[in-house]
Parts: C-alpha cells; structure tokens; sequence
C-alpha cells in the first residue's frame, strides 16, 4: 500500500498531472460535480432520467452515509499525517482516510446512473460511461494529492458500487423499463 502510494504520489508524477488531479480532486468535494450531472441528467433526461437521477441521489447519499461511519469506525490516519515526504497538493482533510469519501461518492452516484439505465432504458447511455470513466478519475486523483493510500480508494470503489447496487434497487427496483425512453 506505501510503496504504490509513493509511485502515484511521487514518481508518476508530472506538473501538468498536478494541476489535473488537483482540479478532479476538488471537483469531487461534497459531491459537488455529481450533484450537477445527476441535475443535468433529471432536466434532460425526460422521465427515465429523472428515475436515473434519482437512483444515483439516493446513492450517492447512501454512500456518503455509509462512507463517513466507516471512517469513524476504521480511525485511519491519512498518509499525510503518517508517512514522511508526501506531496499534499490540496487542503489536508481533517476527517479519517479509509474508506476514500470521494471514490464512494464517485461510485455510488455512477453506479447507481449506470445501472438505473441499464434497467430502466435496457442500455447504458454514453454519459453513464463517461461517469464511470470520471468517478475513476477522481478516485486516482485522491492517491495523487496525497490524502488517501490505494487501498481507502479501493475500499471506497467497491462501497460506492454496493451503494450504487443498492440505490438502483431501491429506486427502480427488479421490474422492466418504465415507460421507455423518451417518455
């Protein structure tokens, strides 16, 4: 877990991947950049979109739950606080590091857009891919910032795709599409 933390945060590193994954990580704070596409996907998205847009609100506000317990519960100290030499390239985050809030929150919301599509639209649109693709992102950009080791991202990965499970379940349930696309 160190070792690889060291590779990401201090050898795979370049000045343009700096400024990048600092801006990603940001854009992940409070679930800020999912709360807009999840809205963005509920204005345009007609019917199925807003049960989409929902699936990934109620995950993505499980996963935020669920994130901050476990924390408290796992008390891990953020590389920054416990190793020496790591490049902090944002604010230090007071809260604890496992699971990584942000990849929870990434995963949860584009899980949950993902499979709310898959299920309700019997496809998955080319923007729930690239949700995948930026919630991936993100979660690289924490291990890069310095804030988190892989494995609190790894953990938050594989929460916030139970979270996202969840929520797509919750929200649209087993049955087929509601009322197709378009409606």
């Amino acid at each position: 877990d160190r070792g690889l933390f060291y590779l990401i945060n201090d050898v795979w590193t370049a000045p343009v991947l700096d400024w990048l994954m600092s801006t990603l990580s940001r854009a992940g704070n409070f679930g800020a950049v999912w709360l807009v596409l999840l809205g963005v996907i509920a204005v345009f998205g007609k019917r199925a979109g807003r049960t989409v847009a929902l699936a990934g609100l109620f995950a993505l506000v499980l996963g935020h739950v669920a994130s901050d317990v476990l924390k408290e519960l796992t008390a891990r100290p953020r590389p920054f606080a416990s190793l020496p030499a790591v490049r902090s390239l944002v604010a230090e985050p007071s809260s604890y590091a496992f699971p990584s809030g942000h990849a929870t929150s990434a995963f949860s919301a584009a899980t949950g857009v993902v499979l709310a599509a898959k299920r309700s639209l019997k496809r998955v649109p080319w923007s729930g891919w690239g949700m995948l693709v930026l919630a991936a992102a993100i979660s690289y950009s924490r291990v890069y910032v310095g804030v988190h080791y892989p494995t609190d991202v790894l953990a938050g990965v594989g929460l916030g795709v139970a979270c996202g499970w969840i929520g797509t379940r919750c929200v649209v349930g087993t049955g087929s599409r509601l009322g197709g696309p378009g409606r």
